[in-house]
């Protein structure tokens, strides 16, 4: 009897035995399989991430390159860069905000906010919108290789297409807008792009510095074998100090950061060199608080051709 307890229980324990054995044997064999498994994303890990470096370091190798090429371009032509990219970081970072707040369903629940946010968004498109449009007239204006086809422009045409923007932003503003125009002008030379930058900057300049209930008002007339324009606002005014670098590119007054923190300060440049370009003149008379009055004056197609002549 004792003989089979014992037997028995050898039989077991050998059994017992057998199955640790096993158990250690699938034990090794799993983490062996496991560690070549893992050898073998280690290795792809590793090639992927020699790759990353390679990719990486050819991209340090452009980024050296390009820095070495920002080194040899002249400081009055990187600042701009430099500016417009520093300008250009807020806004877009707006719009990612709220497109990121859109797309994780903040807003899901009420319309008005969605509203809100897709108008912001649209806002500081705009804002961009407006930075481009300026650089490329700027970019136009000061580079004479950028062909621009001259003709006869009528400026009472380039203000009455202007004319729904402008009493748009008046309205944003509630800034009261008031025309003096005659009944016909003279040509003058010139693009309709030009003179619709040179009107779109002096006006929309005056409605942004112009505070609610204010006004602007816009006239044209002939005067003297020419064209004379005028924008005039019950605006911020512009200090003394600052009236003969108004024209300067990117400048900002003071007072003028103070009431927009948004622009390119390019507006008035812009307008300048279009002026300038086709013979004109564009003279500024200002009082601090009171208002502002940009003058332009263009000589007739005759008289700037006897002028060239």
């Amino acid at each position: 009897m004792y003989a089979v307890l014992f037997s028995t229980s050898l039989e077991a324990i050998l059994v017992l035995l057998a199955l640790v054995l096993l158990g250690g044997l699938l034990f090794i064999a799993r983490q062996a399989l496991v560690s070549r498994t893992k050898l073998r994303l280690r290795g792809q890990e590793l090639t992927a991430a020699r790759k990353e470096i390679a990719q990486q370091s050819a991209y340090l190798d452009t980024a050296k390159r390009e820095i070495a090429r920002l080194q040899r371009i002249p400081k009055s032509e990187l600042l701009p860069m430099l500016q417009l990219a520093h300008e250009l970081r807020s806004p877009l970072a707006s719009i990612q905000n709220a497109l990121d707040m859109l797309m994780q369903g903040y807003a899901t629940t009420s319309i008005e906010l969605q509203n809100e946010m897709l108008g912001l968004a649209r806002d500081r498109v705009e804002e961009l919108l407006a930075w481009v449009n300026d650089f490329l007239s700027l970019g136009v204006a000061k580079h004479a290789k950028i062909e621009r086809t001259v003709k006869p422009v009528q400026l009472l045409e380039v203000l009455q297409r202007l004319a729904p923007e402008i009493r748009l932003r008046a309205r944003w503003r509630a800034v009261n807008v008031q025309m003096h125009l005659p009944d016909s002008l003279p040509q003058i030379n010139g693009t309709d792009q030009d003179m619709e930058h040179l009107l779109s900057n002096l006006i929309s300049n005056a409605i942004k510095y112009t505070n609610p209930g204010g006004q602007v008002t816009i006239s044209l007339e002939a005067k003297e074998n020419g064209v004379i324009g005028t924008v005039s606002d019950t605006g911020i005014g512009i200090l003394p100090e600052d009236l003969p670098i108004i024209f300067e590119d990117f400048y900002r007054s003071q007072t003028a950061k103070e009431m927009d923190a948004h622009g390119t300060g390019l507006g008035l440049s812009i307008a300048k060199r279009v002026v300038d370009s086709y013979g004109g003149q564009l003279k500024v008379e200002s009082e601090v608080g009171k208002g502002s009055t940009f003058t332009f004056i263009f000589p007739q197609i005759d008289s700037l051709e006897g002028a060239l002549g």
